[in-house]
């Protein structure tokens, strides 16, 4: 089982898979718990069918990008306690605070070894780009208002919080003409058409409706947001 490359509890994401000791997987990662600025991990919130658990720090043998290694036993996750009522912190990389990612840049500066591929600016800016685009669709589709209210998908906003995607029923044409595939033409179409009937509800929609291949909508897909009003 391939878990990855050890990283930081930084960057340790909600959903990620956990094993007992016996190898034996037994929930996933809801919240990680520290305090960032005294570089203090409390240890993480752990989901699991039974309910939600509280896994201390000394209990974490080791995490990884796609996994983390529990010293106990399968048997033994069963018996720990349930979240302290008021957590020292809850820290939720799926909604990151502004600074979270100078702080994991910082750290894997200090501590990533030289020629480590990570330390390359190319890929940091690429990967910080992809996270930035899977929060942004992640939060359009749970919880629209607050995207509306951050700005996901509109750069063409003073201090907007655009992150790489692009609101098709809010964004200027300039803005639309840098989807995949949409010239300005077709931009043009699609600010008459939205205006027309008040805003597309889904990609799926809009594809059917400004009469988009298959393939051109898939393009798109990673791309491209509907907010509403």
């Amino acid at each position: 089982m391939d878990e990855g490359a050890p990283i930081s509890y930084l960057v340790l994401a909600r959903e990620t898979p956990v094993y007992g000791s016996d190898g034996q997987l037994v929930g996933r990662v809801k919240t990680v718990l520290c305090e960032p600025e005294a570089d203090i991990f409390d240890g993480f919130e752990l989901s699991t069918p039974e309910g939600i658990g509280y896994v201390p720090a000394e209990h974490v043998a080791a995490i990884h990008e796609h996994g983390v290694d529990l010293s106990i036993t399968s048997a033994e996750t069963a018996q720990l306690p349930p979240p302290a009522h008021q957590p020292r912190l809850k820290w939720d990389v799926d909604r990151p605070p502004p600074h979270l990612w100078k702080e994991i840049e910082d750290w894997l500066r200090e501590h990533l070894p030289h020629g480590h591929p990570a330390r390359e600016p190319r890929l940091r800016q690429a990967r910080k780009r992809l996270h930035d685009r899977e929060y942004a669709l992640r939060l359009a589709q749970e919880d629209p208002q607050l995207a509306v209210e951050v700005g996901i998908g509109r750069p063409d906003l003073p201090g907007a919080y655009d992150c790489g995607v692009v609101d098709v029923n809010h964004a200027s044409l300039e803005v639309i003409t840098t989807l995949p595939g949409i010239d300005g033409r077709v931009a043009e179409q699609i600010i008459q058409t939205r205006e027309r009937i008040s805003g597309f509800a889904s990609l799926e929609e809009f594809g059917m409706i400004v009469d988009l291949q298959g393939d051109e909508v898939e393009r798109l897909r990673q791309h491209a947001v509907f907010l509403p009003d």
